[in-house]
């Protein structure tokens, strides 16, 4: 397994993290405004539970932005308790109260797939995923779309050639 960087990026002024690759937005298959795995869109963010994770996703050794604007709808104007603003790679969870809100909900949301063998269109390489909570690096076993994007937790989805290191970020929000 990957070490922890030990360069610790701060995501505060929310800059793009990784190249860019995938358009803005949800898929037409993803959350265009009607109910995604339980979660509604809703015409205001409701933030009395407010929590943020990282997602960041590596082709080749290659980060790549996390595309903003997903779980954000124009028409009709609503959101989804989990959406992306912009390229930081920061997963927003805003939602009424606490509950489970998982990496699958935010994949089905932004209308790609996340599996061992297809991550939002990137096909035909091994995958691994690792979960850092706290410093403490794990690789993710079990079905991926049951991690839950807790607080400060970062997930790195790694495609093909192995990373050197685990990114490893930090930002003043939950």
């Amino acid at each position: 397994m990957p070490p922890l960087s030990s360069t610790v990026v701060n995501l505060d002024d929310n800059h793009q993290v990784g190249a860019d690759h995938w358009a803005e937005g949800a898929t037409t298959s993803g959350g265009t405004g009607q109910q995604v795995q339980g979660l509604d869109c809703l015409p205001t963010m409701n933030e009395t539970y407010h929590v943020h994770s990282h997602l960041s996703i590596f082709l080749n050794g290659e980060a790549l932005a996390i595309p903003g604007e997903i779980g954000i709808v124009e028409t009709p104007h609503c959101f989804y308790s989990i959406h992306t603003h912009d390229h930081s790679g920061k997963l927003h969870v805003e939602a009424a109260a606490p509950g489970l809100f998982t990496l699958g909900q935010y994949f089905a949301i932004w209308g790609q797939p996340l599996g061992n063998t297809n991550v939002a269109g990137l096909v035909g390489l091994p995958v691994v995923v690792y979960v850092t909570d706290a410093g403490v690096v794990t690789e993710a076993t079990g079905d991926w779309h049951d991690i839950e994007l807790r607080s400060h937790r970062e997930i790195t989805i790694q495609i093909g050639t192995p990373i050197t290191e685990i990114p490893n970020f930090t930002w003043s929000a939950n």
